[in-house]
């Protein structure tokens, strides 16, 4: 499985799986943290895969200012951000589904990316609640199976129970604690 945050420090494990449950539990709520979080992760992506950058640091303040891009979108243009983190993520998702290596895309698998992207930005436009609970609880996931070393079969189903999860969170489901009464003026 491609790595959504392929970085190589002390903690990296730990904040990928902040910024996992992050995305996971709260992304709805947080919408301009998720699209900072994928922003970042698009940034040191293309920098280290992409454009073949040798240097951590740089790639890191890429991704820092990709970040803060997303964020900048999603509080002052909103639509525009949901298009933006539906297509990115939509794109991920192809590419890690169908196994793409960054650094050697073929024009099927940029076909792919595109196509898994575009397909996502118009559902987030068009169901933007729920895409925005289904993006960001699938982004989340992703992120924290990245950090957990499993073999295929468990991590794939770990994956799948984190978005459930993640979804059912985000989305209210599940049982609700009782509220007091207030108590009825005599």
């Amino acid at each position: 499985m491609p790595e959504l945050l392929p970085i190589d420090f002390p903690g990296d494990r730990l904040l990928t799986v902040g910024f996992g449950l992050a995305l996971l539990l709260a992304g709805r709520r947080i919408f301009w943290l998720v699209l900072g979080v994928v922003g970042f992760f698009f940034g040191f992506d293309l920098a280290s895969r992409v454009l073949g950058l040798e240097s951590q640091g740089l790639g890191l303040l890429i991704g820092l200012f990709a970040g803060l891009i997303g964020i900048f979108v999603a509080i002052f243009l909103q639509k525009v951000a949901v298009g933006v983190a539906g297509f990115l993520i939509g794109g991920y998702l192809v590419a890690t589904l169908l196994q793409v290596d960054a650094g050697n895309l073929s024009a099927g698998a940029l076909v792919g990316f595109v196509v898994g992207g575009v397909v996502c930005a118009f559902l987030a436009l068009w169901l933007f609640e729920a895409a925005l609970i289904l993006l960001s609880s699938v982004a989340g996931a992703a992120l924290v199976m990245q950090a957990v070393i499993l073999d295929p079969a468990a991590a794939a189903l770990g994956f799948l129970v984190l978005v459930v999860v993640g979804i059912a969170v985000q989305a209210g489901i599940g049982p609700r604690r009782r509220r007091p009464r207030a108590r009825e003026a005599e």
